[in-house]
């Protein structure tokens, strides 16, 4: 991960909005899932701490080639739904790859933990105000989430 990698909360009136940062592409859709798990509660990793080992779980997305914002939405709501259906907290992400209409990579499933999830549940992934590409220092991502 590059030194400029990381991720923002954007304010809304009724949703949460992620600008995520990094020096590629792979790392901005890694980014903004930290940032989605971070809002639902379920971001579990600390490098400085022991966790119990988790699943990794293998992700794939398509979307139109060189539509990188609808795979990013397609991306999230994946991994929105396998927090949901496993529910699951995440202890890790990476994305391998992202270009030709495909995203590929695993996320990290750990158990919840007692007293579950403590941040906002997300209805959906939304195209509002999306977008993905290239800005001044590396690549940069804005998501809107239905909370």
């Amino acid at each position: 991960m590059s030194a400029r990698a990381g991720f923002e909360f954007l304010e809304h009136t009724a949703d949460v909005g992620i600008r995520s940062f990094g020096a590629s592409v792979e790392e901005v859709f890694e980014q903004a899932t930290r940032g989605l798990a971070e809002i639902i509660g379920a971001w579990r990793w600390d490098p400085d701490a022991e966790i119990e080992a988790g699943d990794e779980v293998p992700v794939a997305v398509d979307a139109d080639p060189g539509d990188l914002a609808g795979l990013l939405v397609d991306w999230l709501s994946e991994v929105l739904y396998l927090h949901e259906v496993r529910d699951a907290a995440f202890g890790g992400v990476r994305v391998e790859r992202v270009g030709g209409g495909r995203a590929e990579g695993t996320v990290t499933l750990v158990p919840a933990g007692p007293g579950g999830f403590e941040g906002t549940p997300v209805k959906a992934v939304t195209y509002h105000r999306l977008k993905v590409g290239p800005g001044s220092d590396g690549w940069v991502a804005e998501v809107y989430l239905d909370i």
